[in-house]
């Protein structure tokens, strides 16, 4: 039997006994240990449900820092965003849309750090959905400078899956090559402004513009440390996952690439008269003179295993405990104090400064390359120092003495420098339990199935913990105990794989080989609900009542948090009615069997929102669910609620207000089994304006489908096909009401390949075909545009075919196209784009 076909038979049958859920982690029915309470350090955060089922516990005898620890995973939390089926999740920086995020709201600036964060989770999906909008969906990876490929390999030795890498070998060669256009081959580094580099307001601006301006802001095309020392780590990624593969010509090339880069990185940015890797700004520079002047940056490199000797690690990194150097109450700083730029406070009112503010974004770097300088053995950096540290990182994430992040952190005062409301709050551009699993606690994760652990505690700790750790397929707890009394299973570290204790030995370092898990990877159900793009796209929302600071789309954003303020609900707040109404209306009909609904409430913190006292939930043929047992609802949690399976175009929940409160969601979503086989449709959600209507004469439903004009640079996406990789047919149903072809660009995963040609039908329903080549996994398919000698836009509309979102190959712009995908959240429902002549169907088959 052919592989595909045997995939979609298996998920066939596994559809029809999954429940219609939110995913669950892979490994949900390992019931590891027991050693921890699992309740009361969570009991004070919301969406309690996610934190019980996929983070690791931990108990060491540093409160500040555990306390931390849970708050960050209650953070990253919050930005975990639903995109469309298909695409799945991302992660945002900013709990709120920011207008010049990129397509989703992802931003690739931190993605490196949130890939890191997110690789401890239970379930796989949060990265695996986040990577691959950036290889090979519409996210922009050459916006700021990143480490995104090294994050992935790194990742892959968490979960122990190389073939989700090596199946992405070719897009990460791709994206690698995306940064030629800022590489010195002369000089043999890469250069940026610092502004994109993430750190506007660095060094190298006051040094080319101390007056003030645009330039001191964006700063000069620089040849900085951290940014190389990214691209050796990317390159060596690539290495890694190329000799995974087998492919050993890739590997051999980038193992040159890899070499050639970090010497020219010690030819020209390391300084032997102030011991560190320094920027040299690229402009009238022809000497490559370094800036006398030390920026956090040039300990990034450590890391990334770049510089681990004593020629650089042991001097670069006594400038970390020098007052004049880096280390304040609340640092490291991001330039050292003894600069004639540096300064305490902010310049101005601008946001972001990075000459001498603490930002954690720089703070997670140094406490990796900490941990690396430590580990190489070749400094005297001690295992106190590394911890003064940690707890330095903790004591900064706070804010009116509770656990807090935001953008950037006075060096000595206790006050964020950038903090806005509804903004900033929670900010996601930084690691923090990465670093606490990693370096204190020592986990080192590995390719190979060994694990092992090596933590950087001080000898004064009698005990710590690690508790149900998800890697390679199982569940791990690590638990040391000096004497016995604090855990009561014998003396020294132990060992516990899936519940059961497989080692037990003197110290706090072990290696343990681990078998072969046995787990079944079993179809991830996907949320049709959301809509990434705003008002006027689909699904659309609408409520017969809603509080005026409210929205009802912000019930289908995809984002899910339960915060007052940032506020992400639909409430009806202050409604005359004792119930009302919230809907949501599909572009098609949809066949489902629950509806999740994440029900807010505020009580608890004065507040009049409360869980309904009655639940009523309505379909195409009438009532599919009363449920008027409140008492069990989840308060600010996920509720799902099954019903016998239906099909319809619109959801509708009916909530009862208990006596003296309100209703309030901050999520509606409708999961169901993933589609696995043609016919495809397009993203509901690039469905936008006036122009949109029901087309009675599509065949991909019975009812006809939902159609609508788009201008000629528009995207018609379809998103996650899967595949087994290679050749494949793309077979396009559509109708052409004019007379004259109109022809398409089609790119698969980013890649242009070719385009096609639709003749007019006048209005009648014709097909075109052409070959494709499909990578293994999952795919996004798009349609770019119409021609500039047929001013006929490409409509998107409910298709029948397998596709999904993708930029273009580059060299692209990254304009309107990329809007389209959702950047900034809601939009304005005025936004119209004229209806054209062309509609389009969509079916995509694969050849056996």
């Amino acid at each position: 039997m052919h592989v595909l076909s045997w995939f979609l038979r298996i998920n066939s049958l596994f559809s029809a006994v999954l429940a219609q859920a939110p995913p669950q982690p892979e490994n949900i029915n390992i019931t590891g240990t027991n050693f921890l309470d699992h309740d009361s350090p969570i009991s004070n955060f919301w969406g309690q449900t996610f934190l019980k089922n996929n983070i690791p516990y931990i108990d060491i005898p540093n409160s500040n820092i555990q306390d931390v620890y849970y708050y960050r995973w209650s953070s990253i939390q919050r930005h975990h965003r639903y995109t469309i089926a298909g695409t799945g999740y991302i992660l945002t920086e900013f709990v709120q849309p920011v207008g010049y995020a990129q397509a989703l709201n992802t931003i690739d600036a931190a993605a490196g750090h949130q890939i890191d964060e997110a690789r401890w989770l239970r379930s796989k999906i949060y990265d695996d959905d986040y990577v691959l909008a950036y290889l090979r969906g519409p996210g922009n990876t050459t916006q700021y400078t990143h480490w995104i490929l090294d994050a992935i390999f790194r990742r892959s030795q968490v979960t122990g899956d190389s073939q989700y890498t090596t199946e992405q070998l070719a897009d990460m060669v791709r994206l690698f090559g995306y940064w030629d256009f800022v590489f010195d081959s002369d000089v043999g580094l890469y250069y940026f402004t610092p502004n994109f580099d993430a750190q506007e307001y660095s060094l190298p601006g006051y040094i080319v513009a101390p007056d003030g301006g645009q330039l001191q802001l964006d700063g000069p095309n620089t040849y900085r440390p951290n940014v190389n020392a990214y691209m050796i780590a990317n390159t060596r990624a690539i290495v890694q996952v190329a000799m995974q593969a087998g492919d050993n010509d890739t590997a051999a090339t980038f193992t040159e690439k890899a070499e050639k880069l970090e010497q020219s990185l010690y030819d020209h940015l390391w300084d032997p008269s102030q011991n560190f890797f320094v920027d040299v700004i690229m402009p009238n520079n022809p000497n490559l003179s370094r800036v006398m002047g030390r920026e956090e940056v040039g300990i990034f490199p450590y890391r990334f295993g770049i510089g681990l000797t004593p020629e650089y690690a042991n001097v670069s990194i006594q400038e970390l405990f020098d007052p004049d150097g880096f280390l304040t109450t609340y640092g490291p700083t991001t330039l050292e104090v003894r600069n004639q730029y540096y300064t305490a406070t902010k310049p101005s009112d601008y946001c972001c400064f990075w000459q001498g503010q603490s930002w954690p974004f720089s703070t997670a770097h140094t406490l990796k390359s900490l941990a690396a300088i430590y580990r190489s053995g070749n400094t005297s950096i001690t295992a106190h120092q590394y911890v003064q540290y940690l707890d330095m990182y903790a004591t900064t994430q706070h804010k009116n003495g509770t656990p807090y992040v935001a953008e950037s952190h006075y060096p000595s005062m206790d006050a964020w420098s950038a903090d806005s409301t509804n903004h900033s709050e929670h900010y996601d551009h930084s690691t923090n339990n990465d670093d606490v699993i990693t370096g204190l606690l020592g986990i080192i994760p590995r390719s190979d199935d060994i694990f092992e652990i090596d933590p950087i505690i001080p000898q004064n700790w009698t005990y710590f913990a690690l508790e149900n750790l998800a890697y390679h397929g199982h569940l791990i707890t690590c638990i040391y105990d000096q004497d016995g009394t604090r855990y009561n299973n014998g003396t020294g570290l132990s060992v516990f794989l899936d519940g059961f204790k497989v080692y037990n030995g003197n110290g706090t370092k072990a290696q343990v080989t681990l078998p072969t898990a046995s787990t079944v990877a079993l179809p991830v159900t996907v949320n049709i609900a959301g809509n990434p793009n705003g008002l006027g796209s689909y699904p659309q929302a609408i409520a017969t009542y809603t509080y005026s600071a409210d929205n009802p789309y912000k019930a289908i954003d995809g984002y899910l948090f339960y915060d007052s303020i940032p506020d992400n609900r639909w409430t009806n707040y202050q409604s005359p009615s004792p119930n009302d109404t919230l809907q949501i209306i599909f572009a098609r009909p949809r066949n489902i069997s629950s509806v999740t609904l994440a029900l807010y409430s505020d009580l608890a913190r004065g507040g009049a929102v409360d869980v309904p006292a009655t639940i009523e939930i309505y379909g195409s043929d009438g009532l599919l669910a009363n449920i008027n047992t409140s008492s069990s609802f989840l308060t600010n949690d996920r509720n799902t609620f099954s019903f016998a399976q239906t099909e319809t175009l619109f959801v509708s929940v009916n909530m009862f207000n208990k006596p003296g409160v309100y209703v309030g969601l901050c999520e509606l979503e409708v999961w169901t089994q993933p589609q696995t086989a043609g016919p495809y449709y397009a993203v509901d959600a690039l469905l936008t304006g006036p122009s949109v209507s029901t087309d009675n004469k599509a065949n991909a439903t019975a009812n006809g489908a939902v159609v609508s004009g788009l201008t000629d640079e528009a995207v018609v996406a379809f998103s996650g096909i899967q595949s087994p990789g290679g050749s494949a047919t793309l077979l396009l149903t559509y109708a052409n009401e004019g007379d004259a072809a109109v022809r398409v660009g089609v790119t698969v995963n980013q890649v242009s390949q070719g385009q096609l040609s639709l003749s007019g039908t006048s209005g009648d329903f014709g097909s075109a075909a052409m070959d494709v080549t499909l990578g293994a996994g999952k795919n996004f398919i798009s349609l770019i545009g119409g021609t500039s000698d047929v001013k006929a836009g490409v409509a998107a509309s409910k298709f029948i075919g397998k596709a999904p979102h993708v930029i273009a190959e580059r060299p692209f712009v990254f304009g309107e196209t990329v809007n389209q995908w959702g950047n900034s959240g809601i939009k304005d429902a005025s936004r119209t784009t004229p209806r054209r002549h062309l509609f389009l169907k969509m079916i995509f088959m694969l050849k056996e």
